[in-house]
């Protein structure tokens, strides 16, 4: 589906008006959880969100620990891609962080009117297209606008199947305890790795809400400029009176 909408006085009053040991982790975000005992490398990769994983001596839950791990850090990094993308274009365009993408796509058209801005939407991929002169700067807002797109998208796409992946973990945490006892050789590597998969799954719980924060906040921005992008074009095929 593609919407398409240009730059006018109706189009713009109405935007005004419309509407996330070496092999072994690092955790998650809030720092004040971090062990002092970590290298400060695990203590950056904290505050950025990433995270790592412990092995905790079977191969099964080593896998799905780190399937977990791999899948959220690349949400995670959408999502700041995400983050980033719309902040850059509120500042470019004078916008606070409280404005809308809304109020941030009026005030591309009312710079970059005589270029015919337009906004197509199919599916949630996002693109400006311009009928007129592609100055550099109007070129730099286009693709921004598609990153962000693809930001949002991808953040929103790997919610559900981590949901999954981190639900049986915990489903199964009884079990998995039982497996990791039995997988140890001596008293020793039983406290060690037992204490592994602890922090492992406090970590795959702080995924888990991460994770469905990210999905809400890209969520709500695509269907803000699927919302947008309708109203306009409904309002662009209007006749004028």
């Amino acid at each position: 589906m593609s919407f398409l909408f240009c730059c006018r006085s109706s189009c713009l009053s109405t935007v005004d008006e419309s509407a996330e040991s070496s092999a072994e982790r690092q955790p998650i975000l809030p720092a004040e959880s971090a062990r002092q005992s970590r290298p400060p490398a695990q203590a950056v990769a904290k505050q950025k969100g990433k995270i790592l994983t412990k092995l905790v001596g079977v191969s099964e839950l080593d896998q799905h620990f780190a399937d977990i791990r791999d899948m959220f850090n690349q949400q995670q990094g959408h999502y700041e891609t995400m983050t980033k993308t719309l902040q850059a274009l509120r500042g470019s365009y004078g916008c606070s962080n409280g404005n809308s993408f809304s109020e941030c796509l009026k005030r591309i058209m009312e710079e970059h009117c005589a270029a015919e801005v337009r906004l197509q939407v199919r599916g949630f991929e996002l693109t400006l297209a311009v009928s007129g002169e592609l100055s550099d700067r109007l070129q730099r807002t286009q693709e921004q606008v598609r990153s962000l797109g693809q930001a949002a998208t991808a953040v929103v796409a790997a919610g559900p199947k981590l949901k999954n992946m981190t639900g049986w973990v915990l489903q199964e945490e009884a079990q998995q305890a039982e497996r990791v006892r039995e997988a140890s050789a001596s008293h020793q590597e039983r406290r060690r790795l037992e204490a592994n998969l602890r922090e492992n799954l406090q970590d795959v719980r702080r995924v888990g809400e991460l994770s469905a924060s990210y999905r809400v906040e890209a969520d709500a921005f695509l269907k803000e400029a699927i919302a947008l992008a309708h109203t306009l074009s409904t309002e662009d095929s209007t006749p004028a009176p």
